[in-house]
């Protein structure tokens, strides 16, 4: 395999190669609680997997990560003081970070105070851009997972009339625009267009308009819990269309909480175990350890947080100590292939993981690979 690659081996010699200069502090952001929970644990447990193998590994040149956890509940005014609470900390570079409105809003803190920040679980388009100096991500952006479904849905689904609900947060705004964008390009309209927020738990008026009119396709734009409730309400409606989304909808929860409704649903991923034996291995180790807590074992984020930190993060401290900048351009610079994903990756110039697009489907009560009828 090439190097930075998802061989356990290899990583384990290079963090070993160098000692570091002072103690490393690792700090996670993420929504613990709130809207955004099932997501969040999973981003702490990606990270504790990850910085536990390392440290078992002798660390960082024998130098052992502290692991700093904060819980911004979801809000963005409360993720602002949470950025602001690892600053305080000494932190060396940040990993996490979920939710589009909380990660537009705290990362102007790490951007101010010069630290790394990794975002593993946001995918607005604004939050990579030139503009930008610490900030990176790793799983894909809105533009590309939005425009992705939609050509999945007009090319292989064969979908005429779709319609969309999405939230009105910024993650719902920007995939629904992008993906209204990408239907007009290929002559369609959306047959309707609703919105609803985060909180809300009745979509009785909007699934009235979109049963009005009668699409074969729906692409829900938002998160845990408001989907799978959408998804349980249109089937008592009575309408049958198939459900379309991006990556937000690919966490398990989903299936659990619509374990009808949701079958033969079509979503971009942030993981899919099916793609390599590497990415199948990782998942059952990473079930096996947090199995029996107060959640369900979820790899989706859980695998991002973990690649991220292991095999990003972690080698540019073995070369470079906790010099930030040199730890900020040795991220930048990297490039190599990561477990469960096809090819090899990088980041473009503006902080954004380029890596190919992965589609899954709900079937027979889990994820599986999509297959085009």
């Amino acid at each position: 395999m090439k190097k930075l690659c998802a061989s356990f081996a290899t990583v384990g010699l290079l963090l070993a190669a160098e000692p570091a200069s002072a103690e490393i502090k690792l700090g996670v952001i993420a929504g613990m609680s709130g809207a955004g929970t099932s997501y969040g644990i999973g981003i702490q447990q990606g990270a504790e997997m990850a910085i536990k193998e390392i440290n078992e590994a002798d660390g960082i040149g024998g130098e052992k990560i502290k692991l700093v956890i904060v819980d911004d509940a979801s809000n963005p005014a409360q993720s602002v003081t949470a950025m602001q609470r690892l600053i305080s900390e000494g932190v060396d570079v940040i990993v996490g970070g979920w939710g589009s409105s909380q990660v537009l809003a705290n990362m102007e803190v790490s951007e101010r105070a010069g630290i790394p920040y990794v975002v593993v679980g946001a995918t607005n388009p604004r939050i990579t851009s030139d503009k930008n100096k610490w900030t990176f991500r790793v799983i894909q952006t809105d533009s590309l997972m939005a425009e992705q479904i939609a050509q999945s849905a007009t090319g292989p689904m064969k979908m005429k009339r779709i319609a969309v609900m999405s939230d009105s947060n910024d993650y719902g705004v920007g995939n629904r625009d992008i993906f209204i964008a990408a239907l007009k390009k290929m002559g369609m309209d959306p047959a309707e267009v609703q919105s609803y927020q985060s909180s809300d738990k009745d979509f009785t008026s909007q699934l009235a308009r979109i049963r009005a009119a009668n699409p074969d396709g729906i692409a829900i734009f938002g998160t845990i819990p408001a989907a799978p409730a959408i998804m349980n309400q249109a089937r008592d409606f009575g309408i049958n269309a198939r459900f379309i989304g991006t990556g937000g909808l690919a966490n398990e929860t989903l299936i659990s909480l619509a374990p009808k409704a949701s079958e033969g649903t079509v979503l971009t991923t942030y993981f899919d175990e099916e793609v390599d034996a590497d990415g199948k291995a990782w998942a059952e180790r990473y079930v096996k350890e947090f199995s029996g807590g107060s959640q369900t074992p979820r790899p989706v984020l859980a695998a991002w947080e973990y690649r991220a930190i292991k095999f990003i993060v972690a080698p540019c401290f073995a070369k470079n100590g906790v010099d930030k900048v040199k730890v900020r351009e040795c991220i930048a610079a990297f490039k190599g292939k990561l477990f469960a994903l096809p090819g090899e990756t990088h980041f473009d110039k503006t902080g954004q993981l380029e890596q190919q697009p992965v589609l899954v489907e709900v079937r027979n009560g889990a994820f599986r690979g999509f297959k085009a009828n």
